[in-house]
Parts: structure tokens; sequence; C-alpha cells
């Protein structure tokens, strides 16, 4: 029986489905939140103000090709609050197919390697933003009790 299955057998009936938290955060969702913080109306913010959604579109393409330009000429891109990007070179290597266990040459390439800064990980690591740990299920314990044992 898969944890899932325990999970719902768990809630009480009648209950909705608690909402999925998103796995990552897209570009369009990252163009609708440039939005909404500088849409035309709004005269509390710094900022550009945007009175289409397209010109959010704009100003997002033109920070990540800058970005990505600045990799791509080997130079080193510092995000101050956020961290560092920079290019390694990775040299030829022998490898192995997992599928088929065959060696092969995985050839030279550049990689993008990040690293957060102290300001980033210490918000990751406040105490109010951790998620609560859900309690860990005994393996040996058994999802459906039998009476009489």
């Amino acid at each position: 029986m898969s944890a899932r299955t325990m999970r719902l057998m768990d809630r009480p009936a009648g209950f909705p489905h608690p909402p999925k938290p998103p796995k990552s955060f897209t570009r369009s969702e990252f163009i609708r939140s440039i939005y909404e913080r500088f849409q035309r109306n709004r005269g509390d913010e710094e900022g550009p103000r945007l009175k289409r959604r397209a010109q959010a579109e704009s100003l997002v393409i033109a920070v990540l090709d800058e970005i990505a330009g600045a990799l791509e000429r080997g130079k080193r891109v510092e995000l101050r609050g956020v961290g560092v990007l920079t290019v390694k070179e990775k040299r030829e290597r022998q490898g192995r197919n997992p599928r088929t266990g065959e060696a092969l040459v995985i050839e030279p390439h550049r990689v993008v390697h990040f690293r957060a800064s102290e300001l980033l990980l210490a918000r990751l690591n406040r105490p109010d933003n951790r998620r609560p740990e859900r309690p860990k299920s005994d393996p040996r314990q058994l999802a459906f009790p039998i009476d009489g044992r």
C-alpha cells in the first residue's frame, strides 16, 4: 500500500483535499508577480509603472537574457542578496551508460554553478520559514491493525 493511500485513509470522510503547494516558480508566474507589483494604478512602490502585462514580460525576458548572455561570455553574475552564478568548465571524462553498462566518453562541457548568498541562506533558515516536520511512520507498524494479535 502506498503512502498516499495511507494518508487518504487517515483523513476523515467529507473533508476536501488540502491544496498542493506548487513545485516550482515558473517564468510566467514570475512575470505575473512583477506585473502585479508594478501595476500603473499603484503609486506606493518605487520602480517602473507597468500598464500592460506585455511590458512586465519584456522586462523579465530582458533581465533573463542579460544574465544568460553574461554567463555565455564567461562572466560571473552577482545578484546581491540572492547569490552568484558562475560558469565551470568540466573536462572530458570516462562514464558509463546506466542502462546498458557500456563505457563511454563524456565530452568536455560548461555548467552553471550557483552559490547562495549568506542573506538568502539566513532568510531560508529563519525559524518561522521552516515547514512543520511530519512525524515519521514506523515501518514495522501495520497500516490496518489486525484484531486478536
